[in-house]
């Protein structure tokens, strides 16, 4: 296929995704830098919010992304009572650097929003990400309505109840953090969906990588943008655990791409985590970090 055709087919299927009824929240495809290739842009240094405007702007903007009168869900790790130097949740600083660059978009609403593990008016608090976001401009909003839905092709989560923000919005961005887990080996982009999904536990009963696959292809966010500022190597995916430090932002639109990149700084690799391969298999972005271009900015 040459790059013509490459760039022809994929508008007919952004068009077919828009038809079929899935809701508009959600991007399309991946960065290409060249063709098979995957592109993701980090940023490294001590000024978080820096870092995080200088991968967006790399990327195009948030203009590229967020459009006058849009509502935008903002989708960090806000799971775990724990403060931000325990690496458990998303850091306040990136989640606020997002707001304030949607604001200057003119939407209609920037909503940040997760379903913890623990309690929400526990962990809004304690992980900084309310007070940052909601000084920013954002509506943090508590994980209140759900709203059952039917997920097109899937084997196994043929059916979810969705966080009604996440289903009415037209623009989501994933912010996860980078961080080992018991069950799913890692979780970054994609096991950071789970979080928009009343019923994780279905998740832990069934068949996990194939969950956590079938969610991403289904929310399939416009933008993601990972917090490995610092990561949690042990003990994850609720520490405490053991920390590294490495002050790096990383963003793109190919959330499997993101995945293995953050694969990578945990020391594990991505083709050895299953949600990561059958995400890939289904199409949904690139896992080969030979194939994954990372610039750095």
């Amino acid at each position: 296929m040459n790059r013509r055709d490459f760039i022809r087919k994929g508008s007919i299927a952004v068009a077919g995704l828009g038809i079929s009824g899935l809701f508009k929240g959600r991007g399309d495809g991946l960065l290409f830098a060249d063709e098979g290739f995957s592109e993701i842009v980090s940023a490294k240094g001590d000024d978080i919010q820096g870092s995080t405007v200088k991968v967006i702007d790399a990327l195009g903007g948030m203009g590229k992304f967020v459009k006058r009168g849009a509502k935008v869900v903002i989708k960090p790790n806000i799971a775990w009572d724990r403060s931000p130097e325990d690496a458990a949740t998303t850091h306040p600083e990136v989640v606020a650097a997002i707001v304030t660059l949607c604001k200057k978009c003119s939407p209609a609403e920037v909503v940040v929003t997760d379903n913890p593990c623990n309690k929400w008016n526990v962990t809004s608090v304690t992980t900084g990400i309310k007070e940052a976001a909601e000084k920013a401009g954002a509506i943090v909003r508590a994980p209140l309505q759900f709203r059952k839905v039917t997920i097109p092709d899937a084997q196994v989560l043929t059916e979810a109840e969705i966080l009604e923000d996440v289903l009415n919005a037209d623009v989501v961005i994933n912010v996860p953090v980078v961080k080992v887990h018991s069950g799913a080996k890692v979780t970054v982009a994609m096991k950071n969906l789970m979080g928009v999904v009343k019923d994780r536990g279905f998740f832990h009963r069934t068949d996990l990588h194939r969950c956590i696959a079938e969610i991403s292809r289904y929310v399939k966010p416009a933008l993601t943008v990972i917090d490995a500022t610092r990561i949690l190597l042990t003990r994850g995916p609720q520490g405490p655990g053991e920390v590294k430090h490495l002050g790096i932002v990383a963003g793109g639109t190919d959330f499997v791409a993101l995945d293995a990149y953050g694969s990578g700084l945990l020391g594990v690799n991505p083709q050895s985590v299953p949600h990561i391969t059958i995400a890939s298999s289904m199409n949904l972005g690139i896992s080969d970090m030979s194939r994954i271009k990372v610039r750095n900015v």
